[in-house]
């Protein structure tokens, strides 16, 4: 009965003060009330009692690196509508592989049967489980699991590195699983409890640890990297090059020139057989290492086909007229010397014509 008093009083008191989730966004424009470590354990002691005995699993000694206990996280700010409120989880419909508890990491199955109905709990994600501890980068967000056993307002209490204590208000939650962004705002161990009208939760510790940065090398130091330059009056002054091989090489090619750390050449070797197959034909030219004509070689016609012969139809009148002393007349060759015997062979009326004509003679 006195238990439940203490924590309807702190209940009440952070209700009516309206607090925010402070280190729970970054923005830094949300109230937050914060309380020493001597006044937490004065007004709240049992709760404050916990963070001494958190369990014996966290590691004594403060991670300043991710190690193998890092949180499951991400740099990119969530959803505005995301922040500074529960929201609710999906670890009923997609389980995790194991859930911490008593000591040990509990599959699903058995970690649901064996967690009490009546009991608030929190967890922190990581890669295959959740977990009481975890590592997790400066600026990154991870997810708390939440527990709610009872519909009941609920109060987040964080005990910060520097020594003082952070109290978020969540408002009246329905029973049920929850998960709320976490953010790592200060680089250091952060405990975490919260508390509800049925009792309050397991701690989890988070080590926050600064991410190193790379330095980038300043103007001066980027510039006497090179030996043969100088830093003065704020630039960069070189006496030389490096002996660099590739310009080397490209210039020892009487053709090549090194602009803008790249070997540019005019042609190939003299040399090159390909070039001078190229520059014996009088239509080539050999530029950029490649043979460029102007014309090809003149195509030589393919050779048409023979014509068949002609055979013309027979023509007695230039039959006759071929013949000494033979006229084509009256439709007949007409021959005025013969030899005795022969005969035009065109017509009866030439035949007889040149029969007469030898017998007259």
């Amino acid at each position: 009965m006195k238990y439940n008093i203490c924590i309807r009083t702190i209940l009440a008191l952070f209700l009516l003060c309206g607090l925010s989730l402070g280190g729970l966004d970054p923005s830094g424009d949300l109230s937050a009330r914060n309380l020493t470590m001597a006044d937490f354990s004065d007004q709240f002691p049992q709760i404050s009692a916990g963070a001494s005995t958190a369990d014996a699993s966290i590691p004594q000694a403060t991670a300043e690196d991710p190690g193998t206990d890092v949180a499951v996280h991400t740099t990119d700010t969530p959803l505005a509508g995301d922040l500074n409120r529960l929201l609710p989880s999906s670890v009923l419909t997609d389980p995790p592989l194991y859930m911490y508890y008593n000591g040990n990491y509990m599959d699903w199955t058995d970690f649901y049967a064996a967690f009490p109905s009546n009991q608030p709990g929190l967890w922190f994600e990581r890669a295959v489980s959740w977990s009481f501890y975890a590592t997790l980068p400066l600026g990154g967000w991870a997810k708390e699991l939440l527990i709610v056993p009872i519909a009941t307002p609920v109060t987040m209490f964080e005990i910060y590195p520097g020594g003082f204590v952070m109290s978020y208000d969540l408002g009246l939650v329905q029973p049920g699983y929850y998960h709320l962004w976490y953010y790592a705002d200060t680089p250091g161990r952060h405990h975490s409890i919260f508390a509800t009208t049925s009792g309050y939760s397991n701690w989890v510790v988070v080590d926050v640890y600064a991410a190193p940065r790379p330095v980038l090398p300043s103007p001066r130091e980027q510039c006497e990297k090179n030996p043969l330059c100088h830093y003065v009056n704020g630039q960069c002054l070189c006496t030389g090059v490096i002996d660099d091989p590739a310009r080397r090489a490209c210039e020892q090619n009487p053709l090549c020139d090194w602009v803008n750390g790249q070997c540019l050449c005019r042609g190939l070797d003299p040399e090159d057989p390909e070039k001078k197959s190229c520059e014996q034909n009088p239509q080539c030219s050999w530029a950029d290492g490649q043979c460029f004509c102007r014309g090809l070689d003149p195509i030589e016609p393919e050779p048409s086909p023979s014509p068949e012969p002609f055979n013309p139809a027979p023509n007695p009148v230039a039959e006759c007229e071929s013949r000494p002393g033979c006229v084509w007349a009256n439709g007949g060759c007409q021959c005025t010397g013969l030899l005795t015997g022969e005969s035009s062979g065109y017509g009866d009326e030439g035949g007889e014509m040149g029969a007469a004509l030898g017998s007259a003679e």
